[in-house]
């Protein structure tokens, strides 16, 4: 449980008296550049912010005669209401909704705090934040689904964490801890409960755990000292419109663009692999297509993923065939799906997929993703050439079943659900 303690905040109207935008103070007391600074902790003291958390982390240097102090106000924040959703439930669409606020880590020597609860949607971030200037910042995606029994569960957030880990030693981020990335999305979670959709609807709680270097850095050595782990949640629906429903989405192959390098940063979730994505797929969406789809960057021959999804595929003589290469991200709901598939006697094939040679040899093809599950692709066009899948029977099986899984009609035989807390509106 995080441990959070309030201090008095500088209020509007006081910034206005001031006449100043932020409220500027000089410090009115010196000390040795050596002296023993006084923690703060749980029993007493004074907090060192607005939100702190008492415990791990160490206190500031005291305040030497010309340091300066800024406390910024926010913009105004009109949160989000359960009562407004209460008929949106089925139509949330996948957007920001301001909600009780996000749970916060902070990474300084060499160590990561208790973790902090922050209610409002901002951050104060140093203008060189390492993150901002050089991308050092990767994230994660899972869910939380209110089930039948009125329990509220997360789907297997240890994958998740463990994928972070990745990213973080790929970009020389220090590691979140397993059980500290599992406890911030679970106090997530708990601190917006209300907001996860009920039981019954089609929609879920939309999780997205963010790692990036908070501190400044100037050119890539030394690294930042001062890193932030974060998890904010919001109600999400389906991440594309229903306006494609079962219909599916139409593809177009990317012949200038490449979405990551041979032994590069695709096969983890750092943020400006998606950067790399944004005039392609906007270009696509242009022409009258809903996505992108990426071949090789070495070759231009094989098949590695679309937009923000994987791909994967049903074969016509029934085998799940999905990409293997260095620099595809591996999609933890894709792991998933390949167990199911296994279990309902498939063969599963993660192997280089040849688009010219095996693309028509495809009776269903899907992209695969938390926020999406698997959608259909009804057509993929590369050139003048159209290639247009004739069935989804049994990617739309097997996304059923996953479904149910989740939310708690079909027993968890893999072990994938974690209690979270009882379902406030159950």
């Amino acid at each position: 449980m995080l441990a959070v303690r309030r201090s008095t905040p500088v209020t509007a109207r006081a910034c206005l008296r001031l006449g100043v935008d932020a409220v500027r103070r000089k410090a009115t007391r010196s000390a040795p550049q050596n002296a023993p600074a006084t923690a703060t902790d749980g029993a007493s003291g004074v907090p060192w912010g607005d939100l702190e958390v008492a415990g791990l982390r160490a206190p500031p240097p005291p305040l030497m005669r010309e340091e300066e102090v800024y406390s910024y106000l926010t913009p105004g924040i009109r949160k989000t209401k359960v009562e407004d959703l209460s008929s949106q439930w089925d139509n949330l669409g996948f957007k920001i909704r301001p909600l009780n606020g996000y749970v916060k880590y902070t990474y300084q020597n060499q160590r990561w705090d208790m973790g902090t609860f922050v209610p409002a949607p901002y951050m104060l971030l140093h203008i060189n934040a390492g993150a901002l200037h050089y991308g050092v910042s990767c994230f994660e995606g899972l869910k939380a689904f209110g089930c039948k029994d009125g329990m509220i569960r997360l789907m297997n957030p240890t994958l998740n964490a463990l994928r972070m880990q990745e990213g973080a030693y790929k970009l020389r981020m220090p590691e979140v801890p397993v059980e500290t990335f599992v406890e911030g999305v679970s106090e997530a979670v708990k601190r917006n409960a209300e907001f996860v959709p009920p039981y019954g609807h089609n929609a879920s709680m939309y999780i997205r755990p963010l790692l990036f270097a908070s501190g400044p850095m100037l050119g890539l050595s030394p690294l930042a000292e001062e890193y932030t782990f974060m998890a904010t949640v919001l109600p999400a629906g389906g991440y594309f419109s229903k306006d494609s429903g079962e219909e599916g989405i139409a593809a177009l192959v990317m012949e200038n663009h490449d979405r990551a390098a041979p032994r590069g940063t695709g096969a983890v979730k750092a943020a400006g692999n998606y950067a790399a994505d944004l005039e392609p797929v906007h270009y696509a969406k242009d022409q009258g297509y809903g996505t992108t789809l990426y071949l090789d960057a070495k070759e231009r021959k094989y098949i590695e993923e679309f937009s923000v999804c994987n791909f994967v595929g049903i074969t016509k003589d029934g085998r799940y065939v999905t990409p293997a290469a260095e620099s595809i991200l591996a999609s933890t709901t894709n792991r998933m799906l390949q167990q199911l598939a296994k279990d309902e006697g498939l063969t599963v094939e993660q192997r280089p997929i040849d688009y010219d040679k095996e693309i028509d040899d495809f009776a269903e093809i899907g992209m695969c993703g938390t926020a999406a599950v698997v959608v259909r692709v009804k057509s993929i066009t590369r050139g003048n050439k159209v290639t247009k899948p004739p069935s989804f029977d049994m990617l739309s099986k097997l996304r059923a079943k996953f479904t149910s899984i989740q939310c708690g009609e079909l027993p968890d035989k893999h072990g994938w659900m974690m209690d979270v807390c009882p379902h406030p509106g159950m």
